[in-house]
């Protein structure tokens, strides 16, 4: 009997079609409600999709780099800010200590948005009459990923590559990870110089780049980053001409 039934269940498996043998616009639905189920916001398909549902599912699930998250922590208050604006008090200090700061899991806080929910204060034990608050809040993120394409301003140039900054994320483009056409000259100022002289590289200029690796640790994120592919390059210089 145990027999008849798995015959029978897999008989009804073979009945429904896979998602090879759905049309290209079923496909597309069924992969855009994965993603809005999974919190991403989709992508664009094309029309004329015919691609294998993983890779629908890789061109719908866009990722993306900031996030809003929920984070706690303890704020110490001197006792000349007990009062009335205590509140005040508490967020302002909690940005100033969160914003900015960088942890491998989340990446960067770019910005404290509420404050969910604040403890009762505590007297600390080192007899400064200080007190501890253990605070709920939200905040927004960026956290960068691997193939991710970033707009950056150059920083510092040199013959090895060239440095870059993307908001808070440092980065660096290798001379090898650069366009064959381009040389680096040092004559006045260190840039790189395409061919026919009507692009450079140097300092101040804004760059488009995608990740291609990355290193991370407790407090800090660093990427490195090529422009050696379509659509990647310089976007902007320090004059204005691009």
């Amino acid at each position: 009997r145990a027999w008849a039934r798995r015959r029978a269940f897999v008989r009804s498996r073979r009945a429904f079609p896979t998602p090879l043998d759905l049309p290209a616009e079923r496909r597309r639905q069924k992969f855009t409600q994965r993603a809005a189920t999974a919190d991403r916001k989709p992508a664009s398909v094309p029309a004329n999709a015919s691609a294998p549902p993983t890779a629908l599912a890789r061109t719908v699930c866009a990722v993306k780099m900031f996030f809003h998250i929920t984070q706690e922590k303890n704020v110490i208050l001197e006792p000349r800010h007990f009062g009335k604006n205590l509140q005040e008090v508490l967020r302002e200090k909690l940005k100033n200590e969160v914003e900015g700061s960088c942890t491998g899991r989340h990446g960067f806080i770019v910005m404290v948005t509420q404050i969910n929910r604040v403890s009762e204060g505590m007297v600390t034990d080192d007899g400064t009459a200080r007190a501890k608050y253990h605070v709920e809040y939200g905040c927004v993120a960026f956290r960068p990923f691997k193939g991710e394409v970033l707009d950056a301003t150059v920083t510092q140039v040199n013959k090895f590559g060239f440095f870059a900054e993307a908001g808070p994320l440092n980065l660096f483009v290798s001379n090898q990870l650069i366009e064959d056409d381009m040389t680096f000259e040092s004559v006045g100022e260190n840039k790189y110089v395409s061919s026919d002289q009507t692009v450079e590289i140097k300092k101040d200029a804004e760059v488009r780049v995608r990740v291609v690796g990355m290193r991370i640790d407790a407090s800090e994120i660093f990427c490195i980053a090529t422009i050696k592919e379509d659509y990647l390059g310089v976007i902007g210089d320090p004059q204005g001409d691009l």
